[in-house]
């Protein structure tokens, strides 16, 4: 496989997005994020030039918070091999609910701390991301646990020690 390696002409076209973003007002953060990224992700290059394209707000959201979620995975990434436990088919219904349990209290203890617009200023992550976030009961990216903790000035035990994936 051949890696993707962004033209010249796609760089530009990066930097007058970018400075777009900026516009809108998303974080320096989450746009130099993205921007470093896109020289080997094609695929995020591809969410940068549709959220530009898009006209649609919601679909526009979506794709804020499909580049935050690209940005959380990549990195993520393990450095080398890695064994993780093996969970049940069984017992994805109950974790499913101890996570969506998780995000409530922590939505309720954001909700108290001043709301999710505030919590997107603090941290830089996009408002449709952290909607996201709250309403699915995907497992949480560390980074994302880690970025809330310190805008809510919550200890490490008392946000990461059971859902840090």
């Amino acid at each position: 496989m051949i890696p993707f390696t962004t033209s010249p002409e796609q760089k530009i076209r990066v930097y007058e997005i970018s400075t777009k973003m900026a516009k809108v007002g998303l974080s320096v953060e989450f746009i130099t994020d993205t921007v470093a990224m896109i020289e080997e992700c094609e695929g995020l290059h591809d969410l940068m030039v549709l959220w530009d394209e898009e006209t649609d707000v919601e679909i526009k959201d979506e794709i804020l918070a499909d580049i935050q979620d690209e940005i959380d995975r990549h990195k993520e990434l393990p450095h080398g091999i890695q064994k993780k436990p093996y969970i049940s088919f069984d017992d994805l219904d109950r974790i499913a609910k101890d996570i969506m349990e998780f995000k409530k209290s922590l939505r309720d203890e954001v909700d108290r701390w001043g709301g999710i617009t505030k919590l997107s200023e603090k941290t830089g992550i996009p408002e449709p991301s952290l909607n996201r976030f709250f309403n699915s009961a995907s497992m949480p990216y560390r980074t994302t646990l880690y970025k809330i903790a310190n805008a809510l000035k919550l200890t490490e035990s008392q946000i990461l020690s059971k859902w840090a994936a």
